[in-house]
């Protein structure tokens, strides 16, 4: 499997959880702000393009996702296509817009435009595509954006300029940073003339950082060099890019959750684990969401699987430890608590209720139904006490 292959397999997956989201990435993460989001970067695409391309222009969406700018680019222009390196976001972006007639979409290898010839477009241009893609992708696409692109046709891109900010090759998802020099380099060695450079209105706060809407004119041919070789290359999956998509698939889930779509989150939810089975908030998350329904067996589900797969998180094993207690399921409880306080665990507040449930263990028949309940916690007490501290605990 080599890059191509990998981003492909990538932006599948992700178009499976929800494309929307994962080609906009609004923070409100939902249908109306990805809409608004689409407007809103159509309008600065154009407005920064102005009378450059007239509306009988042809004009390629290079990393379309599902038809975000391109739908609305085509009330705009002649022709619109669009190209993206996931079928699955092209078999998306056509049901939802094969109906305009002026505007097709089509999957490409993620690293060339072959399906097109020499002269087709008056207009290439990109939105938060660029700079998630390794270098030398960039490099074959600017050389192919060149070919399709008639003399004297435009570029116009989203891309970051500051400090130097290099990710691992094969990493399909993180924001890269060119420096400056670099990024002219780019421009020049692929037969681009920068013309204008526009801050767009977000300041990252991880790169400290605005992006910036680039207007590049095709004003020669590349400068001679090998053509780009992407086979062999491995394609494994970095910490970093990992990571982030834990991160972003947790949040939306969260989301999910603040808006009562319990079956969209715990879904979400499902692919965090598969992301990074060894982390344990989306676990816990699970969890939480199982007990805010009453469905105890679910939670310990959860909770099972995260001291499976991290046994040395004492947290976890006190979660199960509450869980099993409350479903009363003594023995599991004692065995986990067990397993809790062998580990360390430097949480004043996790202490606590540690000691807590020792002591009501204590007190706790050997096996259900063993001994009354008669001046003992109710089953159905320990439950709510028990939710109530772990979705406590993890909304914190």
């Amino acid at each position: 499997m080599d890059i191509r292959e990998k981003m492909r397999r990538d932006w599948d997956r992700r178009a499976r959880v929800d494309p929307r989201y994962w080609v906009a990435a609004t923070q409100e993460a939902d249908e109306a702000s990805y809409v608004d989001s689409a407007e809103r970067d159509t309008a600065a695409l154009l407005a920064g393009l102005g009378d450059r391309v007239p509306p009988t222009g042809r004009v390629l969406d290079l990393g379309c996702g599902i038809g975000r700018m391109a739908a609305p680019l085509a009330a705009h222009f002649a022709r619109v296509v669009g190209v993206d390196v996931s079928p699955a976001m092209i078999e998306q972006a056509q049901a939802l817009h094969g109906a305009l007639a002026n505007l097709r979409f089509e999957a490409n290898s993620g690293a060339d435009l072959g399906a097109f010839a020499d002269d087709s477009f008056e207009l290439v241009f990109s939105y938060s595509v660029l700079p998630h893609l390794p270098p030398e992708v960039v490099e074959a696409y600017f050389r192919e954006v060149n070919r399709v692109l008639v003399d004297d046709g435009w570029l116009r891109y989203q891309f970051w300029i500051g400090p130097e900010r290099r990710m691992a090759d094969n990493d399909t998802l993180n924001i890269r940073v060119y420096d400056p020099e670099r990024f002219q380099a780019l421009n020049r060695e692929a037969g681009f003339t920068v013309v204008d450079i526009e801050e767009i209105d977000y300041f990252d706060p991880v790169l400290e950082l605005k992006p910036v809407w680039v207007t590049a004119r095709r004003t020669g041919t590349p400068t001679d060099g090998a053509a780009a070789d992407f086979s062999g290359r491995p394609a494994t999956v970095s910490e970093e890019e990992r990571s982030l998509e834990y991160g972003l698939l947790l949040y939306l889930a969260v989301k999910h959750g603040e808006r009562g779509e319990r079956a969209e989150a715990e879904r979400v939810l499902e692919e965090a684990t598969a992301c990074d089975p060894t982390r344990p908030e989306a676990w816990i998350t699970w969890a939480m969401h199982r007990l805010e329904q009453d469905d105890m067996r679910g939670a310990r589900l959860m909770l099972e699987s995260l001291t499976e797969k991290v046994p040395t998180l004492g947290s976890g094993w006190l979660y199960r430890a509450q869980v099993a207690a409350a479903d009363e399921d003594f023995a599991d409880a004692r065995a986990a608590l067990a397993q809790a306080e062998a580990l360390d665990i430097d949480d004043a507040e996790l202490l606590g209720q540690a000691a807590e449930l020792r002591a009501l263990l204590a007190d706790a028949p050997a096996a259900p139904g063993s001994a009354s309940e008669t001046g003992a916690e109710s089953k159905a007490g320990r439950r709510r006490k028990t939710r109530k501290k772990v979705v406590k605990r993890r909304r914190k």
